[in-house]
This record gives C-alpha cells, sequence and structure tokens, in this order.
C-alpha cells in the first residue's frame, strides 16, 4: 500500500505496518522529482510502478518500487492538460485521472492520452469536484465520487453512462472502494462510511463520534485484502505536521 501526505513525500506500508518512505522531498519544487502537495496514489500491480497525482504541479509521476521516477505526464499543452489532478484508478492499461475542474480524463498508463470524459454540471455524465474513483476489475465498470452533487455515478468499461446512486443518504461522498461483497463510499461532511449492496441499496453506515469504533474527519481510505485502512485526519496530526514541515524548513 502506497499513501501521500502533507510533507510531500510517498509512503509505502508493508503487510506488518511498518512505514517506510519511498520519496521524500524536503523542499516544494517545479523539479522532476519533486512533488507539490500530492494527492492520489494508484500501483500498476502489473509492474509495481507507483502513480501519483502531483496536484500543484499538475501532473502525474511515476515512480518505480524504489522510488527513481520513470515517467511525468499530464502538463504538456492540449487536450490532455491536466488542472490540479486528485484521484487516479488503474485498470487493465487504463488510467482515469480525476481533477479540480470537473472532468475525468483517461490515459494509458505509459502516459498517451485518450480522451477526456464529463464537463461541469449535474446530469448524466457531468461532474461537480470528482475526487474518488475506482474500477471494478470484474467487468471494467468506473465508480466516480460527484461529490457536490452528492451522488455515486457509474460509468460503463467503454466510459458511458450507466447509473447513479446515493443521493438519498450521501453528502459529499469523497472516495469510494469495492470489495466482492460491498461498495464502501467515505462520506465526508456526514464523517461516515456507507456500505452498498450491487443492488445499490444501502447496507450499513459506519458514523462519525469520538468512540473507537467511529471515524473522526476521514479523509480517504483503500482496502486491501478485505482490511479498510483509513487516513483519519485530526486537528493534533495537522499541527503536528505543520510543525515538522516548519521545523524542516528551518534546518
Amino acid at each position: 500500500m502506497a499513501t501521500a501526505n502533507t510533507l510531500e513525500r510517498i509512503f509505502s506500508v508493508d503487510y506488518k505496518s511498518k512505514i517506510q518512505p519511498i520519496v521524500s522531498v524536503c523542499k516544494l519544487g517545479k523539479g522532476l522529482e519533486n512533488l507539490r502537495g500530492p494527492r492520489g496514489v494508484a500501483i500498476d500491480n502489473s509492474t509495481g510502478d507507483i502513480y501519483v497525482a502531483d496536484y500543484e504541479n499538475s501532473c502525474v509521476k511515476v515512480f518505480d518500487c524504489n522510488g527513481k521516477i520513470m515517467l511525468k505526464f499530464g502538463d504538456e499543452d492540449g487536450e490532455g492538460k491536466m488542472f490540479c489532478p486528485v484521484g487516479l484508478a488503474i485498470c487493465r492499461n487504463r488510467i482515469l485521472i480525476s481533477q479540480s475542474s470537473d472532468c475525468i480524463l483517461n490515459y494509458q498508463v505509459n502516459g498517451e492520452f485518450i480522451s477526456r470524459i464529463g464537463i461541469p454540471g449535474e446530469r448524466e455524465l457531468e461532474f461537480d469536484f470528482p475526487p474518488g474513483l475506482t474500477f471494478d476489475e470484474s467487468n471494467g465498470e468506473v465508480y466516480i465520487c460527484d461529490s457536490n452533487n452528492d451522488r455515486i455515478q457509474i460509468l460503463s468499461k467503454e466510459l458511458t453512462y450507466k447509473t447513479e446512486f446515493g443521493s438519498d443518504h450521501l453528502n459529499f461522498p469523497l472516495d469510494v472502494n469495492l470489495t466482492k461483497e460491498f461498495i464502501y463510499i467515505l462520506d465526508l461532511s456526514d464523517l461516515c462510511l456507507h456500505l452498498y449492496n450491487y443492488n445499490l441499496i444501502l447496507h450499513k453506515s459506519i458514523i462519525s463520534g469520538g468512540y473507537e469504533s467511529e471515524l473522526i474527519t476521514p479523509y480517504f481510505f483503500c482496502i486491501d485484502n478485505s482490511k479498510i485502512f483509513l487516513l483519519l485526519i485530526i486537528l493534533i496530526s495537522l499541527l503536528l505536521a505543520l510543525f515538522l514541515y516548519s521545523t524542516l524548513n528551518l534546518i
């Protein structure tokens, strides 16, 4: 598993919960290996390469498992030019990238641009801030969090509109992941994790709060072998991150 943090680093977490930095950048910049506000992270299971949405540099950077930069794409002029990429999803030699300009970019994993999906709005194949997305690897369908429209849109493997759900329960869905049994949706405004079955019916909600079984300001998550990993961002951790960042700049 890999995750990004606010100190411009990418971390790898093994199954024994040992955290090691793969990419560490102490100074902000636009250099090839520098990251400015990394957001989404995805791993190509066929190669082990790590794809990082470099938010402020408006591109995607690809690192091997040792942290060596392999590729950068999305910052070239043209139809495939990115604007503040947020979420990534990889399946079948294809990578989808959500961005702050309310559309989804479709690339090959080698960085070749294919197509642009969606426009701003609230109808079919229209989006209002789509941060989280994921593939159903069994059929190639795509689940996209349409956050400000309070819904999940499902696209076919050809990236055409199929259906949508969640407007009766969701309130700013931020991220989505799948298991064989359920669709997991992280809802930021309601501070909870919703579980839907594949009939698109709500099965259960894990509500936020101050108890051990509840969530406190969840931000994003991933699922590995039916285990849920949550990045819980609370005030004290933000203060600690800011303190460490200031300390690094003073050294």
